[in-house]
């Protein structure tokens, strides 16, 4: 109940944020880290409809089978590669 009243400036990352914060193992979506999947063209839909999710989590999958690094820091990786 507290958080259907204090929480209306939680925004769509805010569970991503909150779950990297406590240790869950996940990528998070920035502005950045699209742009990466979109220069590698891995990425062709908008990074919150259904199709976009799946094209991002098959890329990260994809780099974590291959590296075995975890998604938090494959996430991290991508966003410092883009030119700000």
């Amino acid at each position: 109940m507290w958080l259907k009243r204090n929480g209306s400036r939680l925004g769509g990352n805010s569970a991503q944020y909150f779950l990297r914060i406590v240790g869950w193992d996940g990528f998070i979506l920035s502005h950045d880290v699209v742009a990466g999947l979109r220069n590698a063209n891995l990425l062709d839909a908008s990074p919150t409809s259904k199709k976009g999710l799946q094209q991002a989590q098959a890329a990260f999958t994809g780099w974590h089978q291959e590296t075995e690094l975890p998604y938090s820091q494959l996430s991290r990786i991508l966003s410092y590669s883009v030119e700000s």
